[in-house]
């Protein structure tokens, strides 16, 4: 039989692959690898992201981002600069950002297509309720805001109200002006509700910021880890790593589904307490598990 094809001028590695065609059609033959962007390269967590996503999304690649690559495939950025500066370029690229704030990112995106991310922020309503667990009692929160800010909390003033909580803001003109207007803040909040407003909080600021907050007894919420370690109270958190993990579940979903899920804040949380500052401000506080617990029982899963 072989003979005859070779006399019809047919080959037998010729048959094997029309036969192959004929049972594996086209269309069903594996698509070319997919692949994710992460960018900028020099960020101190580059590699981190990178190692965990090539776990977490198996089967796609993970490559550094530069100008020029695929306008079509996703990116992951790490830092607000680098946000800014592809959504200028390329508003059509689509993009997953990490390690910004819902403030940051709400000043760059005002077109949400083609965009998500992992808010790198707590929210709000959940540190206020610890805030609340902290000082059971308490009916007032004060909210220290930048005059660019200010007007972004008539939502969470809302929330607020519906827990028993009253609120006001306190608008910081300026950095030299912070000790005087958060001098009237805490006269009037039984505890102050940290927000990740670059504007106040940040490391020029949180020396005076909590030792006058301590100085008049007033604890305060946040906004985040690191000032827990300075000096406040308390706050809610979500390490690096899971924020990068549940990131790579919104990106999985868009290697499969071709479409990008909302921006969100983390569903996994820890809390952390300063004990030492606790104690001398004569505050029963439960432990950060018990905090935990709680909290998690609150949450409104979406």
């Amino acid at each position: 039989m072989g003979n005859q094809f070779r006399q019809a001028g047919i080959g037998v590695g010729s048959l094997l692959l029309a036969l192959a065609a004929l049972l594996y059609p086209v269309s069903a033959l594996p698509d070319s690898q997919q692949t994710v962007y992460i960018a900028p390269v020099d960020h101190p967590r580059f590699q981190q992201v990178r190692r965990l996503l090539s776990d977490e999304i198996s089967g796609a690649a993970v490559r550094a981002w530069s100008p020029g690559s695929d306008a079509g495939e996703l990116v992951i950025t790490l830092d607000k600069a680098t946000l800014s500066e592809i959504r200028a370029n390329a508003p059509q690229q689509p993009v997953l950002a990490l390690f910004t704030s819902s403030g940051a990112i709400d000043s760059i995106i005002q077109d949400r297509e083609h965009f998500s991310a992992i808010y790198s922020d707590p929210p709000l309503p959940r540190q206020a309720r610890l805030g609340q667990l902290i000082i059971p009692r308490a009916g007032t929160v004060a909210i220290l805001a930048s005059p660019e800010q200010a007007g972004d909390y008539s939502e969470l003033r809302s929330r607020l109200t519906a827990t028993g909580l009253e609120s006001r803001v306190f608008v910081i003109p300026s950095q030299d002006q912070l000790i005087r207007n958060l001098a009237r803040a805490l006269s009037y909040g039984d505890f102050l509700l940290g927000t990740p407003d670059p504007a106040i909080y940040n490391r020029e600021t949180v020396k005076p910021l909590l030792l006058t907050s301590y100085r008049s007894n007033r604890l305060v919420i946040g906004p985040s880890r690191a000032f827990v370690d300075a000096g406040a109270v308390a706050s809610t958190y979500t390490s690096a790593r899971t924020q990068i993990l549940e990131a790579g579940k919104l990106i999985r979903h868009w290697l499969d589904h071709g479409e990008l899920r909302s921006a969100r804040y983390p569903e996994a949380f820890s809390v952390a307490v300063n004990n030492q500052v606790a104690r001398s401000m004569d505050l029963l506080v439960p432990s950060e598990e018990e905090l935990h617990r709680i909290l998690e029982r609150q949450e409104v899963k979406p």
